[in-house]
């Protein structure tokens, strides 16, 4: 439950920022669509591990348990939002040229009111498509920094620092159910959603099965 509700969050937090970059950035263009864009290569530059290994050596033991799992959340979103971004900003240059667009101009509609009542309501099919796909690496993330030591700790338990508890051989050998069964779950997790993703995206555009 912890380790699916870390990347449910996670993927709110960069959906809600990669939204409104992409979204701010395609329909605007020019100079300011050039900023956001270094913007975003910038943080998708970020190695994610050792940037959550740096900051957790030095925050070490200053901080909360619940202050980490939320650290954790907040990493994991502000570093993952650059992709939806890109996604959200190509769809916004397609459909900023449709006629729906001119004519919401031409009533006086603002800018944000074009972009956020008009644009995005016709591309939130890819968008949750994208989501659902980020949470499965998002909860696969979290399960590997808990595995490496660095995410969330006893007493709440996710996969990743079960898993964490069977690095020792002799476990591994007599105590084979408490890294089986963590590993099986996330696995048919991750699996199932990634199938519910590509099942979304199949539905919603019938040529990606073509392809």
């Amino acid at each position: 439950r912890m380790t699916m509700t870390v990347g449910a969050i996670a993927v709110i937090i960069s959906t809600f920022i990669g939204v409104i970059v992409g979204g701010v950035s395609g329909y605007k263009g020019g100079k300011l669509d050039n900023l956001l864009m270094r913007l975003t290569e910038i943080v998708s530059s970020i190695p994610f591990l050792p940037f959550c290994i740096i900051l957790s050596s030095i925050l070490g033991n200053s901080i909360s348990e619940l202050q980490r799992i939320i650290l954790i959340m907040f990493i994991l979103g502000f570093l993952s939002w650059p992709g939806i971004a890109r996604l959200v900003r190509g769809s916004v240059l397609a459909e900023r040229e449709q006629e729906f667009v001119t004519a919401a101009k031409a009533l006086g509609v603002k800018e944000f009111g074009i972009i956020f009542r008009h644009i995005l309501p016709n591309i939130i099919t890819v968008i949750i498509v994208n989501a659902t796909l980020d949470f499965a690496t998002c909860m696969l993330t979290e399960s590997s920094l808990s595995f490496i030591g660095f995410g969330v700790s006893e007493p709440n338990a996710t996969w990743g620092n079960m898993l964490n508890g069977a690095q020792n051989g002799q476990v591994i050998e007599n105590y084979w159910w408490r890294w089986v069964f963590p590993s099986l779950a996330l696995g048919i997790c991750t699996i199932s959603i990634n199938c519910v993703g590509d099942g979304l995206r199949d539905a919603i555009d019938p040529k990606s099965k073509e392809r």
